[in-house]
């Protein structure tokens, strides 16, 4: 598992190719380069409207293996909400 010493931001997948994805993060666009088992992956959960990853906080790499249980992520999560339920809640229920 990859250390979480360093800060990440979360950003929305927007094009997925089969050495890069493209993700959105604040309005500007980044691409970033995944493994052929991360992108086997985001093959799958790409279906979803919107899917939200986590990214090094110098957008050059995705951090797919962050506990769910991670406050760090959490916070990042909940700043694409516009809800009181914390969306570890949310996402345990399926939403």
């Amino acid at each position: 598992m990859r250390p979480l010493n360093r800060p990440f931001t979360m950003g929305q997948l927007l094009t997925l190719r089969p050495d890069t994805v493209t993700v959105l993060i604040y309005g500007k666009r980044y691409d970033i380069p995944v493994s052929v088992s991360e992108h086997q992956l985001l093959t799958a959960i790409a279906k979803d409207e919107i899917v939200l990853l986590p990214v090094n906080f110098e957008r050059t790499r995705l951090l797919l293996d962050i506990p769910d249980t991670s406050p760090q992520l959490e916070r990042e999560l909940n700043e694409f909400t516009d809800t009181t339920e914390p969306v570890t809640d949310l996402l345990k229920e399926g939403v």
